[in-house]
């Protein structure tokens, strides 16, 4: 990622307009791609129902299942005149049409002014899509209201397949467009209250809309290649805008947090990357992944759904990795800066929630307690799913008062219910002869057979087909045939027919619409156990892949499969039971069957996406601070506020799509939102700490022969490269140094005790709470059993360190702060030696040679900084002094010595704490020296940002409990070392003649603690 980041940063022109390239065609193949699509797709390969389809369609040209039909509906004040004026012109616009033609139906009667006549069609082409919208038009249908004539006495309608496909296009286009005016004010709203930039909020909106955009320019051309259906659209659109504004979320907000760390922007947006950017495409990997689950069912409408939610997931992945780190090296700037005008955007963003700290350690304080409320919250909001009816119907998708629910009614009044669709039986000799007369009999029987079952008004006479191979019986149905009667007596037939006496060698297949309906529910019943499987299965392996944890990874599967139950059990208490009717949502007798394995291969795929931010955040932590409690408090407070963000962002999308979308996609849209607020929220901030603090160390397990097969995930952030000599001996002049940015300025700022043993060192930040390096694995080890400053004896605060110099072992120990003289004569003498050896290149070669391990004098944060509060070095009347404590450990990073070893150092925000702490408890003038350097490094309102939240890092321990920005604004104020006037100070004076230069910077800085306060 690191690589990549820095192309995209180098050539971001260049992906500008490859992506200016792409979204042009895109917006105008998005604007026409309608037209492919179907609102059929529901057929199952290999089923009783497609055969007789295909059948149909091949061999009975007048009975095929592509055909279509005109309805004449009059109103009770229609007269003759009227409806036969009315279906004349029906049949002048059908002639209008090339490839259509009428079928004639002697069972009806002729118009009259007190029922609708229907007027059935037979196309020749198999695009009845096309042929619908061209009779929709020309009959003057538009949106959900049907034509009319007479003055409105008598109403016309289209019907058949080829009409509900259209119409669902129709509604689609203005699904998306109700739910996007929604959708996208509320989206930059929460960008807006994220940020508090209009820049920052820009961005992830603007991927948004170019990620549906691009996705549905290819959903265009693959339509062209294969059944999609028009429900696509809506899942692109769902999919698209609220994973890109995720995605780039994420990243925007990883940036942000490195350029309060002191980072340059260019290599902020490299960390953002290296770190967030690499967990965006792990998330999106899973989330394609658990969504190829959907193909076991092998049916065109939901393969299509999923492929569309593929393609809206790879291109916000797309757009995310490739766009962001590009526009933020653009605009990273006025993206990092809060407005002035959006006043509730002026409080602190960074850092650790005060609040979301204390929640985390209630929760893991008390685990057990916490993770069964919690599973049993779960359990209850899942139990209604056990109730759960599947159902299936296209024509459901309208709202009753639609003209084509209408128009199917008129044609049922016509006709009778069944008349629209019968059941067809279609018998296969395979010697031939169907019409000859020893086959007769057979027809007969079977015919017979037919009349006696349930829902069954009459049994039309058979056809024989062109090839007279088979001959087709059709069974008009005495219910709607998208009953569940009507799948019952489907039911009867393929279990009674092949029964029938003398069938001998003939084949019986039934068919229709409630067949193929029942076919599509039997097949989505049997296979979603398997889809189950399979999608657990795969985001186990990418968990496992992410935090290299089994305990992680099985754990983050079932807490998903707690949310998707919970989903389900949703869409029963809104649907079925109706409990939210009062909103709009209609109360319906059985959730589309299509939507539990689209829910479950979904919202696996969502709920990967928050659980792999919050582990791969929770794993970068405990890889620095080896604590588990610590690394899961700062994982989950840190990661809440983006998280939630994302979730809010999330929940309005489905939201909006549910209250504006058809019924199948309001019931993707609840249980996608329920199942994202329920993570975020129930799972994320409960169950996660709870059952991490149950587990410690086990969280971390995997088995060695696992650990070696599995690759390696790196999410640290990009290590800044600095030389070894700068970094152990360098001049006193910062701005001499090869590679002057930020972060290596703050790495190399000093009040060290080891300047006292070589003038000529400047040690990272100060040297009062680390431990050194060069100690073997033993005493390392019993080093941490024992505490920093217990081991070999060593006073409290001293610093051991040990390196290799001519095959010459020596050894120096630092002495604490407190002591003056710092260590004795042959110390002195040692670091003379050390400095000495180090000076030259040649001595640093064979000291990096002549040494088992990274050789430097400060390197790994051993505890908490109160620890070494007694060691600090104060000329100031300690009766008076507020003792504070560290709340949590220091923020470390990695830098890169030219060994290619990694060195462990403190932030540059953190650095900026440490130094602001030892001023309030030093009050020591080089610490207000050092402090001013770093405020030159930064800006004051960078720096303003960062003490601002000093609250949230140290706690005072005096009576008064007095907050430690408070006090440390007062200081910085009027700033009035204890040793301004010493003459031990003098040496230290010498590099900082102008004292008040030093003044003003640090009245700067409270000037803007106190303007980032209000």
């Amino acid at each position: 990622m690191m690589r990549l980041s820095r192309s995209l940063r180098k050539y971001r022109w260049l992906v500008f307009t490859g992506w200016l390239l792409a979204l042009v065609p895109a917006i105008y193949l998005a604007l026409t791609q309608s037209g492919n699509l179907t609102g059929g797709g529901f057929d199952v390969a290999g089923s009783q129902s497609l055969l007789v389809h295909d059948q149909l369609e091949e061999l009975y040209h007048d009975q095929g299942s592509s055909s279509l039909a005109l309805v004449a509906a009059p109103r009770p004040d229609a007269s003759y005149a009227d409806i036969n004026d009315a279906v004349a012109q029906l049949r002048r616009t059908a002639a209008e049409v090339p490839g259509v033609s009428e079928v004639p139906n002697p069972t009806q009667r002729p118009p009259q002014p007190d029922r609708p006549y229907v007027l059935s069609l037979r196309l020749d082409s198999r695009n009845t899509s096309d042929v619908a919208k061209q009779l929709r038009t020309k009959v003057g249908i538009k949106g959900d209201q049907p034509g009319q004539t007479a003055d409105g006495r008598v109403r016309l309608y289209v019907i058949g397949q080829g009409a509900l496909s259209a119409a669902a296009a129709q509604n689609t286009k203005h699904d998306i467009a109700a739910a996007e005016r929604w959708n996208l004010p509320v989206i930059l709203i929460v960008l807006l209250a994220v940020f508090g930039s209009l820049a920052a909020a820009a961005i992830p909106l603007a991927l948004g809309v170019c990620t549906v955009v691009v996705t549905m320019g290819l959903v265009y051309l693959l339509s062209a290649y294969t059944t999609m259906s028009v429900f696509v659209t809506s899942t692109v659109s769902m999919f698209g805008i609220a994973l890109a504004v995720d995605y780039s979320l994420f990243i925007l907000m990883r940036f942000r947090e490195e350029l309060r760390s002191g980072r340059e922007p260019r290599e902020a947006v490299d960390a953002a990357m290296a770190t967030s950017g690499l967990a965006v495409v792990l998330s999106g990997m899973t989330v394609v992944a658990s969504l190829t689950g959907i193909y076991v069912i092998n049916t065109p409408a939901l393969k299509s759904m999923a492929t569309g939610a593929i393609l809206a997931v790879a291109v916000a992945m797309l757009t995310s990795t490739t766009l962001t780190p590009a526009a933020l090296a653009t605009f990273g700037r006025s993206a990092a800066k809060r407005s002035a005008f959006l006043h509730w955007s002026r409080g602190p963003e960074g850092g650790q929630s005060r609040f979301w700290n204390r929640w985390i350690g209630w929760v893991m304080r008390r685990p057990w307690i916490s993770a069964l409320a919690a599973s049993l919250v779960l359990l209850v909001m899942a139990a209604p799913a056990s109730s759960m009816v599947l159902g299936n119907s296209l024509l459901r998708q309208f709202d009753s008062s639609h003209e084509i629910r209408a128009g199917v009614g008129a044609a049922a009044q016509a006709l009778g219910p069944g008349a629209l669709g019968p059941i067809r039986v279609l018998v296969t000799f395979p010697d031939g002869g169907a019409a000859s007369p020893e086959h007769s009999q057979t027809i007969s029987a079977i015919r017979q057979r037919m009349t006696q079952a349930p829902n069954i008004v009459t049994v039309a006479p058979p056809q024989f087909a062109e090839d007279n191979g088979s001959t087709l019986l059709s069974a008009v149905l005495s219910v709607d045939p998208e009953d569940m009667r009507a799948r019952e007596t489907v039911g009867w037939m393929r279990a009674q027919l092949p029964k029938v006496p003398d069938r001998g060698t003939a084949r019986v297949d039934v068919g229709g619409p409630t067949a193929l309906i029942k076919d599509f529910d039997d097949q989505v019943s049997k296979t979603e156990p398997l889809v189950l499987a399979i999608v657990a299965l795969i985001a186990f392996v990418m968990l496992l892949l992410s935090v290299h944890s089994v305990f992680l990874a099985l754990k983050g599967v079932l807490m998903t499969l707690l949310s998707v139950a919970a989903a389900y059990g949703s869409l029963v208490m809104v649907f079925q039971w109706g409990w939210l009717k009062d909103l709009g949502f209609a109360q319906i007798s059985s959730i589309d069957s299509t939507v539990p394995p689209l829910v479950l291969a979904m919202t696996f795929g969502l709920s990967m996406d928050y659980e792999i931010f919050l582990l791969t955040r929770i794993r970068e932590r405990f890889l620095h601070s080896g604590n588990t409690r610590d690394a899961v408090a700062y994982g989950v407070s840190t990661s809440a506020r983006t998280i939630t963000s994302a979730a809010l962002i999330m929940i309005a999308v489905f939201i909006g799509f549910a209250f504006a979308g058809m019924p199948l996609v309001a019931e993707i849209g609840v249980a996608c939102a329920v199942a994202i607020a329920v993570d975020a929220t129930v799972v994320r901030l409960v169950l996660v700490p709870a059952l991490m603090a149950m587990f410690a160390q086990w969280n971390w397990w995997i088995p060695p022969w696992l650990s070696r097969v599995l690759p390696s995930v790196d999410f640290d952030r990009p290590l800044p490269e600095v030389d070894l000599g700068d970094v152990v001996v360098i001049p006193d002049d910062i701005s001499a140094l090869t590679a002057p940015n930020a972060d290596l300025r703050m790495v190399l700022k000093s009040a060290a005790k080891l300047k006292h043993l070589a003038p000529d060192a400047i040690c990272v930040t100060d040297p009062l709470a680390f431990t050194g390096c060069g100690r073997s694995g033993k005493e390392r080890q019993g080093a941490q059993l024992r505490g920093p400053d217990q081991d070999r004896g060593r006073d409290p605060g001293q610093i051991p360190h040990q390196v290799n110099i001519d095959d010459e072992k020596a050894g120096v120990a630092v002495g604490a702060p407190e002591r003056r003289t710092g260590s004795n004569g042959h110390t002195n003498g040692t670091a003379k030696k050390l400095v000495g050896g180090l000076t030259s290149r040649n001595g640093i070669a064979k000291a990096i040679v002549g040494s088992d391990r990274p050789v430097h004098p400060v390197t790994l944060w051993r505890g908490r900084l109160s620890v070494a509060i007694d060691a600090l070095e104060s000329e100031t009347d300690t009766a008076d002094r507020s003792v504070y404590e560290r709340r949590s450990p220091v923020e470390t990073t990695h830098v890169q010595l030219p060994t290619g070893d990694r060195l462990l150092v403190p932030t540059g925000a953190e650095t900026l704490r440490l130094k602001g702490y030892l001023i309030m408890c030093r009050n020591s003038r080089r610490d207000y020296a050092d402090f001013a350097d770093m405020v030159e490094t930064l800006e004051p309102e960078t720096a303003a940002v960062v003490l601002a939240g000093m609250d949230r890092y140290y706690c005072c321990q005096s009576p008064r409990r007095e907050w430690i920005a408070t006090q440390l604004v007062r200081r910085l104020a009027d700033p009035d070392p204890c040793d301004l006037n010493d003459e031990q100070g003098s040496s230290e004076a010498d590099a900082h003649p102008d004292w008040e230069e030093i003044r003003q910077r640090c009245l700067s800085v409270a000037v803007a603690m106190l303007e980032e306060a209000r």
